[in-house]
């Protein structure tokens, strides 16, 4: 099956991280896209990664599979699907996490069937909060909280613009911001080629924008997001902590917000916050600026596991757990991440 087929079950789901132009990112930066299509309905982009040392990879599905999760042979077909890719390439096992609400025993209950584990490590938040666009924009607006609507003010009396660009120079302003926030945040950060994919796969084709704040011309803020389907996901923030009284970050989403609904999506996806929010968590201050949309919380299952040789998914998923606090403790100094609830 060709792309064609994957992305338009992609786009019904709205899911970009299931397309083939984010298999096609991916790819770039040692991941093996695999598209699998299950008649007309039923859909999965793994990440096939090799492991090292061994002759055998694993996949992931990002946001995925495309299923619906509650009719249980469908559930039975896209798996078994999933299982002939994994003989093909002697895959160990797969790591999926789809949105399904944490409450959905129904849907729970059919992946137990097909044998899925809980992970011990997930790879995207599993909670999130997404906005409703139907509504008029300034009900919208009204939504907010008071804080929030203040702070968009603020950042209008100080003339802070907001241009919309999808040009190199603007995946250049956004990395320069963005090496300063993820060095403030203690962060770690992809290299600058990484977000040069993201725009001549995404943003280059239509399915995302760069927008950014300037101050007497001086970039100060700036936020990828893609648009797919009928979403809209904030992916990528950056703010120069020099100009954080400007509260540019208020401004620019509530472009992108304007923008989103005139573009006729209706729901904005706010992309990671921490499922028990804290003041200790690293996730806190980005966490209590998504509160201030006043948008519908969303928790859903996390990551889980299929093992396709239990021995070895065994042993791997020890030793990775393993090595990827190691590797964040010699970064970092810390063994906990922004993943951590």
């Amino acid at each position: 099956m060709g792309p064609e087929n994957l992305d338009k079950i992609s786009e019904k789901y709205s899911q970009i991280l299931q397309s083939s132009a984010w298999g096609n990112v991916k790819g770039a930066f040692g991941w093996e896209p695999l598209q699998v299509t299950v008649a007309p309905d039923s859909a999965v982009l793994l990440l096939k990664r090799r492991l090292p040392l061994i002759k055998k990879c694993f996949f992931y599905a990002p946001r995925g599979p495309l299923v619906d999760f509650l009719d249980p042979e469908r559930v039975r077909k896209i798996f078994a699907a999933v299982r002939r890719e994994a003989d093909k390439h002697g895959a160990l096992f797969l790591r999926m996490d789809p949105e399904i609400a944490e409450d959905d025993e129904a849907a729970l209950k059919n992946l137990r069937a097909e044998g899925l584990v809980k992970s011990k490590k997930e790879i995207q938040h599993r909670s999130t909060y997404i906005l409703d666009l139907t509504p008029e924009l300034e009900k919208i607006k009204s939504g907010f909280e008071s804080k929030f609507r203040y702070n968009i003010h603020v950042a209008e009396k100080h003339g802070v613009k907001i241009e919309q660009r999808a040009d190199e120079k603007g995946i250049e302003e956004f990395y320069d911001i963005y090496k300063e926030t993820c060095s403030r945040q203690n962060f770690i950060i992809h290299p600058l080629s990484y977000y040069k994919k993201v725009r001549s796969e995404i943003i280059e084709k239509g399915r995302g924008a760069i927008f950014t704040a300037y101050c007497d011309g001086l970039p100060i803020a700036s936020v990828i997001v893609f648009g797919f389907g009928a979403r809209v996901w904030y992916m990528y923030g950056a703010s120069l902590g020099s100009h954080r009284n400007l509260m540019p970050n208020n401004l620019l989403h509530w472009e992108i917000i304007r923008w989103a609904k005139s573009s006729g999506f209706r729901e904005y996806d706010l992309w990671g916050i921490p499922s028990n929010p804290n003041p200790s968590h690293p996730l806190w201050g980005v966490y209590r600026f998504k509160k201030g949309f006043n948008a519908t919380l969303h928790k859903f299952i996390g990551s889980y596991d299929l093992p396709f040789n239990g021995l070895l998914y065994k042993l791997f998923d020890r030793g990775i757990i393993l090595y990827q606090n190691t590797v964040r403790f010699i970064k970092k100094g810390t063994i906990s991440d922004s993943l951590s609830e």
